[in-house]
């Protein structure tokens, strides 16, 4: 349980290239990576998504849009 809350907090408060891993963005690959970094335990991909479901972190999927975008502006030029 305590190495479950230390890895949350760190994927809540850091990015993976603060922890000094090859990852820009966190991802399964970038958790098993800071698991085994913090905790010396080895976990398959597919786990830690299993785990990263449990924990209430979900695959966040970028708008359709761009932030920017001014509807007006688009209807007026479509």
């Amino acid at each position: 349980a305590a190495q479950e809350a230390e890895i949350q907090r760190l994927i809540c408060r850091h990015t993976p290239d603060e922890l000094d891993l090859p990852f820009a963005l966190w991802s399964r690959a970038a958790v098993c990576a800071v698991i085994w970094q913090r905790c010396g335990i080895a976990l398959a991909v597919r786990t830690v998504g299993k785990y990263l479901a449990r924990w209430g972190f979900t695959a966040q999927k970028p708008l359709r849009r761009a932030y920017e975008q001014n509807p007006a502006a688009v209807r007026h030029w479509l």
